[in-house]
């Protein structure tokens, strides 16, 4: 039987179950009724990054029947468009070969940054919208400027039961630095933290082939936005490539099957919400996490959300050596649903932690029991030949100038850039910089921000060259692999 010691998580960025899986030929997935409208030409990469935030989400749900909300959208010709047959060789590939959730929901009904809590921490905090750069920040410690739940997060139970974790990111900005307690490992190369690659170095395949012992690892893709957003990376975010994601998505699962690990693993491929793409399954009901309110007004716009509702279905897949081919959601766990915090209860109780992560992740149901094979499949060679290689992204990708980044993505990763850089600023000196942010003055003569009332005369544009300053300085100071500081 199954004795699983590792267990990965790759999440992606904004796509709903129908737009990736409802055309894609999969056995037991039909397609939804005609009368919604959805049409299999979804492009290599979308046109737009069609609005998801939480009004959004609540009118694209809402009508009669429930999620008509969508056809009334002025973007709706883009939401309704999925991927047909063999447009997603790699995802979909690997969801026929293993297991394939078709009853996976994002844990709210809003954007990226409250759904990555859910799986970090079992909670937004009350967090139901995007975070604002105009938040009042305290800027003389660290965790001022980090968001905090009060149970902790999966890494701090992890920690208490003596279980090791560890991220894994290729974009200069993990948005898992938001919260608490994480700026330190990542600046003070504690192991924690780890570039995937960078160049030819290949760090996560090399950590995987020596001696790796980490029992929870989390996976941040690159969004782009310090090369000019999103439609540079491989998160597949809307406006970025679906065939860059896929070859990413192809290297992680790669990487895991050829190391000495896989006998050992579980490796799980989701999506952080729906990113306004049509899914025809009404969300259902949940358990709020009733842990608090603490970060509800750091929302650029707060709602009022009782998070009694899972949010849009988004894709979800198993893989290991210990699952059966074929297995699909809705038949092996009938009447059942999960969301990110499955993840959360699957990996308390592999690893035996018995601390709790609110209401919410107690309840939620756990996934493990898929590894229920007798013997260890020896088929990986053939399912990567079915692979194959990789389209490149640059010959599926738009010549279109990339998208500007979005208001609300540009005031999140400012804020972890003003984090890094304040950490930065402890760890070392560093050269001036000259730009300003909207929300903070840099003080040019030690690099250092400053408070400064947000006025009229600094700009996006100065925001997005404040966070390409700050990744400068993060490739200085870590220019290979993070190691630990001397004594």
């Amino acid at each position: 039987m199954a004795d699983i010691k590792h267990v990965f998580v790759l999440m992606l960025e904004n796509r709903s179950f129908d737009h990736l899986f409802a055309f894609s030929g999969r056995s037991g997935v039909p397609p939804p009724d005609a009368n919604w409208g959805m049409t299999a030409d979804a492009p290599d990469r979308a046109p737009l990054d069609p609005p998801h935030e939480f009004e959004d989400v609540a009118a694209q749900i809402a009508g009669n029947p429930p999620m008509s909300g969508f056809a009334r959208q002025s973007y709706w010709n883009v939401s309704r468009q999925g991927f047909g047959p063999g447009a997603l060789p790699i995802l979909s590939t690997l969801a026929s070969q293993y297991f394939l959730f078709d009853n996976w929901y994002s844990s709210m009904p809003g954007p990226t940054w409250p759904n990555r809590f859910f799986v970090h921490a079992g909670s937004s905090g009350g967090l139901d919208n995007s975070p604002s750069a105009a938040t009042t920040i305290e800027c003389e410690t660290i965790d001022s400027l980090s968001f905090s739940f009060p149970n902790g997060t999966l890494y701090s139970c992890l920690q208490q039961a003596n279980r090791t974790w560890r991220v894994y990111h290729d974009d200069l900005f993990p948005q898992v630095l938001a919260i608490k307690d994480m700026i330190d490992p990542f600046r003070l190369n504690s192991g924690q933290f780890s570039w995937l690659r960078v160049g030819e170095k290949q760090f996560f395949i090399d950590d995987l082939a020596d001696g790796f012992d980490v029992d929870y690892t989390f996976i941040e893709p690159n969004y782009g936005l310090a090369t000019g957003g999103f439609a540079n990376g491989n998160c597949q975010h809307p406006v970025g490539s679906m065939a860059a994601g896929e070859a990413f998505i192809q290297y992680v699962y790669e990487a895991i099957r050829n190391s000495p690990v896989w006998p050992q693993s579980l490796l799980i491929v989701t999506y952080d919400e729906h990113g306004a793409f049509f899914d025809h399954q009404n969300p259902p009901a949940a358990i709020a996490p009733n842990d608090g309110t603490q970060n509800h007004g750091r929302a650029e716009n707060p709602q009022n959300f009782a998070f009694d509702r899972l949010g849009v279905r988004v894709p979800a897949v198993a893989i290991s050596p210990w699952i059966a081919q074929g297995g699909l959601g809705s038949q092996a766990f009938p009447g059942q649903v999960f969301d990110h915090t499955s993840i959360i209860k699957t990996v308390t109780s592999l690893f035996g932690v018995t601390a709790s992560l609110g209401a919410r992740a107690q309840a939620a149901n756990a996934f493990d029991s898929i590894c229920s094979l007798s013997a260890m499949r020896t088929d990986g060679d053939a399912i990567s030949s079915m692979l194959g290689q990789p389209v490149p992204a640059a010959t599926v990708a738009s010549a279109a100038p990339a998208p500007e980044m979005p208001d609300h993505a540009t005031n999140a990763f400012s804020r972890i850039a003003m984090s890094l850089d304040l950490s930065m600023k402890a760890a070392t000196p560093l050269p001036p910089v000259a730009v300003t942010h909207p929300t903070f003055a840099v003080d040019a003569t030690h690099g250092q921000l400053l408070p400064h009332a947000i006025n009229a005369g600094r700009t996006k544009g100065q925001a997005l060259d404040y966070i390409q300053a700050v990744a400068a300085r993060v490739e200085r100071l870590r220019p290979a692999k993070s190691s630990p500081p001397p004594p």
